[in-house]
């Protein structure tokens, strides 16, 4: 302190020794007299060892009029208070403001930021750290969060204490080792949002949130638990407030006739999410609802939507805003309707919606899958069944028994106990072949029916052109030959 004082005595010294030119000579003007004025009394209070009072005169001193010498006296004080972290900046604003210092002046400086450095840490907030609160620090304001610079702070106990308003505070001691950056984790005990909510055109409705009626009333502010929530408006308007307010859509003539039996308003459900220690806030415009609608289907219980958005099943009632709506019934296993109404003033409008089944294609054993194309290509693919399953037994031992022939008959000379063997081989081979006949001729007669035969109702059709099938049989196996239209 000692060597601050003689510094700053030798500075003050060498400027009142310096010559002064003739024409500068003028006299001073009124801050540099105030500020002169406030720098004596503060370095008389320094000397005093009253560092408060002479920072407080420093300080206005500055107000005044910007000087190294004044600067460098605040900075003084604000280390023999203990206030090292602004005793710390305020030599680096010194610094800043005069970058050229005289030497002595500059190694004072030196030595005592130097000190100030190992008298402080850096302090991070964490946690519930509410944007737009103020910080205190040992009850002195420090910025508004987030803080937009390093937050340093003398080491030891430190109270920090965070304050926006509408919310509790949010407070807690943290203990600052000097040299190192210390993080302070804040948690709020009123773990709280606020909601604002108010009608557009500033009528006084019923406030329903989350689905549950309140006591309150537009406008409104008031706190909530952090997280998604919906707010609804309804009420009543008696003929004083339709008189006096604007309702959208409503004529002149309407409104006198409303005001007379006054009007149901609704604003229909908004979301908004509450943050904590935030504002939230919701501006919602109520419609008279003042119109009924009843929607019931057939079948029932099925899934309600008006005008976009879900409403829930049928039979659902309800009042909505006046005007043209759009209803849509869906349900599972029948085709979705869409139908437009129309509601008008103190007029309940019923509507009943009947869905269409989804067509269904007609399994195997119902009658509709059971129709004469069905039961003629049936007969005809097993009758082919049938007959190529003769040619194939029949076939086979007429292959076999042919082959005992052939051996037992060379030369194709057989004895005469073998003449039944051979006339039955000639039998087999004329039952095959009649099998393999009657397969083929069923296996087009069911490919016909289906193509030709069509369900009633159908525009489709199948004719020959010329001879209308050529059938071959070879060796190469059946050939189908057609034209189809």
């Amino acid at each position: 302190m000692a060597a601050w004082a003689v510094a700053l005595g030798l500075l003050g010294a060498r400027a009142a020794a310096e010559p002064t030119d003739t024409a500068a000579q003028v006299d001073v003007s009124g801050d540099e007299a105030a500020a002169r004025a406030h720098f004596d009394k503060g370095v008389a209070h320094f000397d005093q060892q009253e560092y408060r009072e002479a920072l407080d005169e420093f300080r206005k001193s500055l107000g005044h009029k910007k000087t190294r010498n004044a600067m460098g006296y605040a900075a003084s004080c604000l280390k023999q208070l203990g206030q090292y972290d602004d005793a710390l900046e305020q030599y680096e604003a010194m610094r800043r403001e005069y970058p050229k210092l005289p030497p002595r002046t500059e190694a004072t400086v030196a030595a005592d930021m130097a000190e100030l450095a190992g008298l402080v840490g850096t302090l991070v907030l964490a946690g519930d750290t509410p944007a737009g609160a103020s910080l205190f620090i040992d009850d002195r304001f420090r910025g508004r969060l987030p803080l937009d610079k390093l937050l340093r702070v003398s080491a030891g106990s430190r109270a920090i204490r965070v304050e926006k308003e509408g919310f509790a505070p949010i407070t807690m001691i943290a203990e600052v080792k000097a040299g190192r950056e210390n993080v302070a984790e804040l948690v709020a005990k009123s773990r709280k949002g606020r909601l604002r909510v108010s009608e557009r055109h500033n009528w006084p409705l019923a406030i329903e949130i989350d689905g549950k009626r309140t006591s309150a009333v537009t406008p409104w502010e008031g706190l909530l638990d952090p997280g998604e929530h919906t707010v609804r408006l309804h009420g009543y308007l008696d003929a004083e407030a339709l008189l006096s307010c604007e309702v959208p859509g409503m004529k002149p003539g309407e409104k006198r006739e409303a005001a007379r039996q006054g009007a149901k308003m609704d604003s229909g459900v908004e979301a908004v999410s509450v943050r904590l220690y935030d504002v939230a806030e919701v501006v919602l415009g109520a419609e008279d609802q003042d119109a009924s609608l009843r929607v019931e289907s057939a079948p029932g219980g099925a899934r309600l939507w008006i005008d976009g958005k879900e409403a829930g099943q049928t039979p659902w009632e309800g009042r909505l805003p006046l005007g043209a709506h759009t209803i849509e019934v869906r349900a599972e296993g029948y085709i979705g309707a869409r139908q437009d109404v129309k509601l008008e003033r103190r007029k309940q409008r019923e509507v009943t919606v009947a869905l269409d089944r989804v067509p269904r294609e007609p399994g195997f054993w119902t009658a509709e899958f059971w129709t004469a194309r069905t039961v003629g290509a049936t007969a005809a693919y097993g009758a082919g069944v049938l007959g190529l399953g003769v040619f194939a037994v029949s076939g086979s031992l007429a292959l076999n028994t042919s082959a005992d022939l052939k051996e037992a008959c060379p030369g194709g000379i057989c004895p005469r106990e073998r003449a039944g063997q051979k006339e039955r081989a000639r039998a087999l081979g004329v039952t095959a072949l009649g099998g393999l006949i009657v397969g083929g001729a069923g296996a087009i007669a069911g490919t016909v029916v289906l193509l030709a035969v069509r369900p009633e109702g159908s525009e489709q059709r199948v004719r020959a052109a010329g001879r209308a099938w050529k059938v071959g049989l070879g060796l190469d196996g059946l050939s189908v030959e057609g034209s189809l239209w």
